[in-house]
């Protein structure tokens, strides 16, 4: 029976790994196309306040980001070219059997991150040079583990009769999983609040509503165990928190296959916000000019500009078909895996692993609403002009976390050359991923159609893939300085008002 869940479970993550490759922020795959002059509303991603100094003064469009990594399974990236072109996965092999993947055997606890991020609207206008408003509709789904006990994952590849797992102590600590689903509608505003001589200075704020359909997340704070056999393990001390909320019948029974609920969709509320600032130092004096029509503003050159921002402050109340288990024991207690034979529904296997440590489960049970808290991040991005339509932009991603339970970006360092022009752009971003792993992508823009990605070399068929990441925008620009009909200019044009 046992053999037939880690069976059942092996191929699930199996699954779960082929899709994400397969079909690829987010983070990663967010702040491309993000950091050009012309990102307009695509901005928003990475600093509100970047509305007013867009060289684009209205857009509207769609986008959709994907992305998915992890230190632990990869496969050749040769293996993702040949499924792009109806081909099939390479057999690998460890120690004389055969997996679907390879997967690094060390001792170093192990991360994943994915996202993905369809922005089914995004539209900004600045309306008089000096003010911005932007609108998007954007569905979001991130799941993310830091610190992830490196056995687990092992004998759940290997299994516990393949490996030397057996007769050895394991201890971790602050290992976090989390996964979110959830819609957001937001509205943006820029302001111009300096203008003067060679500095500009633009801040911007973005408030959220959220609508969430389904979170769950681990917090691992502390466990030490001793593996017996494959059937026994003696837990020395463990100290969690779990709480989920997702549209299922609780009480369903797994084979039935009728777990899903859809009268509970939606589980829960909340909010979230966006703020940030833009230091610009421009390459000549303003030069000030009445328009009076948008097209007419002026292009604004600069040597630099820096920004500052903290991106998804907030969270989602979920007080629905929630459910928050706390277990606590520092005394040993044995976990018998042969129990889980009888487990039939969630609730079953809710009872059997908290009757391990309590002898009542109510006593593992800790409410029945929690907060999940959105992948909050602190962002600071450098913008330099090297010559003429030529770029250098240097990114810094950190995570923060404010709540218990949350979903996390991936921390990041990323420098991007690029050219850019009014209907073409083109990027290469070098990233420093979870200050662990390089990868070098491409991002390319030509009028309204952007593509891009983070790890350029999963498509060309080089060295070995950990994960993939597509950016896919459509998306219409009105330009500064570009009328439909020629526009009269004064002889006060280039005058210098103040």
């Amino acid at each position: 029976m046992m053999k037939r869940h880690r069976h059942i479970f092996r191929n699930a993550g199996i699954l779960v790994l082929m899709l994400f490759s397969f079909f690829t922020n987010n983070i990663s795959a967010q702040f491309l196309g993000s950091s050009t002059n012309y990102s307009g509303s695509s901005g928003l991603a990475v600093n509100p306040s970047l509305m007013t100094t867009s060289f684009v003064y209205s857009d509207f469009g769609l986008n959709v980001g994907i992305s998915a990594y992890n230190n632990f399974a990869f496969v050749k990236a040769s293996d993702l070219y040949n499924i792009l072109t109806g081909g099939g996965f390479s057999d690998y092999y460890k120690n004389g059997k055969r997996y679907d993947f390879d997967f690094v055997m060390n001792t170093k606890p192990k991360y994943f991150y994915e996202t993905l991020d369809l922005k089914v609207l995004s539209t900004m206008y600045n309306f008089n040079g000096k003010n911005a408003f932007g609108l998007f509709v954007n569905n979001r789904v991130y799941a993310s583990g830091t610190r992830i006990p490196w056995e687990i994952l092992e004998i759940g590849v290997v299994s516990m009769e393949d490996g030397d797992y057996s007769g050895k102590n394991y201890h971790s600590e602050n290992s976090k999983a989390g996964v979110m689903a959830w819609s957001e509608v937001g509205i943006a505003y820029s302001l111009t609040v300096k203008d003067r001589y060679y500095d500009k200075i633009d801040v911007g704020v973005t408030a959220k509503g959220l609508l969430g359909y389904a979170a769950a997340a681990v917090n691992l704070k502390e466990v030490d165990k001793y593996i017996i056999n494959s059937d026994s393990t003696i837990i020395h001390k463990v100290d969690m928190t779990a709480a989920m909320s997702a549209p299922i019948d609780y009480s369903a029974d797994f084979a039935d296959g009728e777990v899903f609920d859809k009268n509970k969709i939606v589980n829960g509320w909340g909010a979230g916000v966006d703020i940030g600032v833009t230091y610009t130092h421009k390459r000549e004096e303003k030069m000030a000019s009445v328009v009076k029509r948008p097209c007419t503003f002026p292009k604004i050159p600069y040597v630099w500009r820096l920004g500052v921002s903290l991106l998804d402050f907030g969270a989602i109340r979920y007080n629905k078909n929630a459910r928050v288990y706390k277990i606590y024991s520092d005394t040993d207690k044995i976990f018998d895996v042969d129990k889980l034979k009888d487990v039939k529904d969630f609730d079953s296997m809710m009872d059997t692993i908290t009757m391990t440590f309590y002898d009542n489960t109510d006593d593992a049970f800790a409410g029945d609403g929690f907060l999940m808290g959105l992948p909050t991040a602190l962002s600071v991005q450098f913008d330099y002009n090297i010559y003429n339509n030529f770029y250098v932009n240097a990114s810094w991603i950190q995570p923060v976390r404010f709540f218990e339970y949350s979903v996390s970006r991936p921390p990041q360092l990323v420098v991007e050359p690029r050219f850019e022009s009014t209907y073409f752009d083109f990027t290469l971003p070098v990233t420093l991923y979870n200050y662990h792993r390089f990868l070098v992508g491409a991002e390319m823009r030509l009028a309204f159609l952007t593509v891009g990605t983070q790890n350029i070399f999963n498509f060309l068929k080089y060295g070995d893939s950990y994960g993939l990441d597509v950016y896919v925008a459509l998306k219409f620009n009105l330009y500064k300085g570009k009328c439909p009909n020629r526009v009269r200019r004064d002889e006060c044009w280039n005058a210098n008002f103040r």
